[in-house]
């Protein structure tokens, strides 16, 4: 018996959307948090460091949506659409 390559994939697959999903409900938290209508109680610097934090995860998230477009693409359309997504 061989080992089924499609249900690797489709693993792999779903464990990156699970941490896409986690990752925009950390977001929206920490949006809120430092956002809010009650402003946090925290240091200008504790502030700033967060305020950096939430800026790297924008990011990873912008990443982990790009793998996911072009997960299933063959290699030249993938970086086809990666190359238009990262000229902005």
């Amino acid at each position: 018996m061989g080992i089924d390559t499609a249900a690797i994939k489709d693993a792999a697959k779903e464990r990156v959307e699970k941490e896409l999903a986690e990752l925009n409900e950390k977001i929206v938290k920490l949006v809120a948090f430092l956002y809010g209508a009650k402003p946090p109680e925290i240091t200008y610097t504790a502030k700033r460091l967060l305020v950096e934090q939430l800026s790297v995860m924008q990011q990873y998230s912008d990443i982990l949506t790009r793998r996911l477009a072009v997960w299933d693409l063959p290699e030249y359309e993938a970086r086809k659409l990666n190359d238009s997504r990262t000229r902005k």
